[in-house]
């Protein structure tokens, strides 16, 4: 059986590499409807009905057994309790409130990588990137701890590091646009002057009942990779529309964005012997995303009880959710809705989104963006911008001698965990990629990235 899996995929996804020219085509007939009228158009290439590598599709294996997640004993639902974090990611924060995560909200190396396939089924590839990643941006790279919210002192293991590491903001509030960013599924923007929908930590219930419409105009109540798709767009629409600090910067507002747009269903989608290949019904998504309706049937939200459903099964360990999935969905976004992945920002009012020009910011890597449609382009974007920016963003925080320490586990940490991008060993000797601060200066957007502090509330 995986023999067989391993063959299609391979076939499949040489097919799907050469197909691109196509949708390179067709991507360029909408970016001329979008001039010709003035606007964003919604997708003239559909979004796929099974996203990433193409063996998802033809997947058709259940095992009860191994694929039910528990939520009793050791991982019985506990709310948080005082000073526990839970922060923007549903998975995150339901999975430490089950204990696959420890329970105060500080991630771990070894708890990410091991937690979120235990709960998730979330290849290792995956969690290893994205562990690292984030503990580089947001938290304590020598001892891998970072906090799944906003800032705590417990990621601090290392005491001359605590005051130098950039405040180690944790992945939401003061720690925007590095791994979370804009335009996600139901938190606000960090910077957008609405104080309603300013909190980057919380989730909003109108961007959740967009969602749910969403689902029932397009899929007959069930949210599907296809709805994720189309309401990650609307999403950065509405940003672009209503935050004139919105701004997008290749890793979170480009990759990560849309990433966790399709974690959303991915990994939260329940999975039977009749839909080995998952499905997602509202009354789940509720559980993770820790909603529920009153009286009047309006959605309500509770900061951090996101929970894992009773009786759900994860997907099967043959058909995990790998690195290269995260980018090939994304390469498939880039195709089904290109603005999506345009890098850039408002520049101080709404509707004024500008884009950056993609050869300058790659140094040739790529001159449209519409190259992002083939993923192993996409993989070596994301690669180059991120040997880039970790290394210009730890030297703006770091002391001296801390910036030592940390840039030697670059090459030992990092690199080995970032080399999953390089799908097809093509990113070879890559020119050197722009960082922020190098092309972000019109965006008011990109100015606040280096603030780590304030007297602003989490959430």
């Amino acid at each position: 059986m995986m023999k067989s899996i391993i063959a299609t995929s391979l076939i499949a996804e040489v097919a799907l590499v050469a197909g691109f020219p196509d949708i390179a085509r067709k991507v360029a007939e909408q970016r001329a409807l979008e001039q010709r009228q003035g606007g964003f158009l919604p997708s003239l290439v559909p979004f796929p009905e099974f996203p990433g590598t193409p063996n998802h599709a033809v997947f058709n294996t259940f095992d009860p057994k191994s694929q039910l997640v528990s939520t009793s004993g050791d991982h019985a639902w506990q709310a948080p309790g005082p000073g526990d974090i839970r922060g923007p990611c549903a998975g995150l924060n339901a999975a430490a409130n089950h204990g696959y995560l420890p329970r105060d909200g500080i991630a771990t190396a070894q708890s990410v990588n091991t937690g979120l396939w235990e709960a998730y089924g979330l290849d290792k590839t995956a969690t290893l990137f994205l562990q690292t990643a984030t503990m580089f941006f947001d938290g304590d790279p020598i001892s891998g701890r970072w906090s799944i919210g906003p800032h705590s002192d417990k990621t601090a293991s290392l005491g001359p590091l605590s005051d130098v590491l950039g405040n180690q903001t944790g992945i939401c509030a003061y720690g925007h646009l590095k791994t979370e960013a804009d335009a996600s599924i139901t938190r606000g923007d960090w910077l957008d002057p609405n104080p309603e929908f300013n909190g980057n930590c919380a989730s909003h219930p109108k961007f959740m009942q967009e969602l749910f419409d969403l689902a029932d105009k397009r899929a007959n109540g069930f949210i599907t990779p296809q709805v994720m798709a189309e309401h990650s767009y609307n999403r950065k629409q509405y940003s672009i529309q209503n935050n004139p600090n919105y701004f997008a910067p290749v890793y979170a507002g480009v990759a990560f964005t849309f990433g966790a747009h399709m974690f959303a269903f991915e990994l939260l989608g329940n999975h039977s012997a009749e839909e080995p290949r998952g499905f997602l019904t509202k009354e789940v998504f509720m559980d993770f995303f820790s909603y529920k309706k009153d009286a009047a049937g309006n959605l309500k939200y509770t900061y951090g009880h996101e929970r894992i459903p009773d009786n759900w099964y994860k997907r099967h360990a043959l058909d995990a959710w790998t690195l290269t999935d995260i980018v090939v969905s994304t390469a498939q976004q880039c195709a089904s809705y290109p603005s999506n992945c345009q890098v850039g920002g408002n520049t101080g009012t709404v509707n004024s989104f500008s884009g950056v020009d993609p050869g300058d910011l790659t140094g040739g890597l790529i001159n449209s963006f519409e190259n992002l449609s083939n993923p192993d382009k996409l993989g070596c974007f994301i690669l180059q911008n991120l040997q880039a920016e970790i290394p210009s963003f730890l030297s703006n925080v770091l002391d001296p001698a801390s910036l030592s320490l940390v840039n030697g586990l670059i090459p030992t940490v990092l690199m080995p965990a970032l080399k999953g991008l390089d799908i097809s060993g093509t990113c070879g000797n890559l020119p050197p990629g722009r960082t922020t601060p190098g092309y972000g200066g019109v965006y008011p957007g990109a100015k606040d990235m280096n603030v780590f502090e304030g007297p602003r509330a989490a959430y």
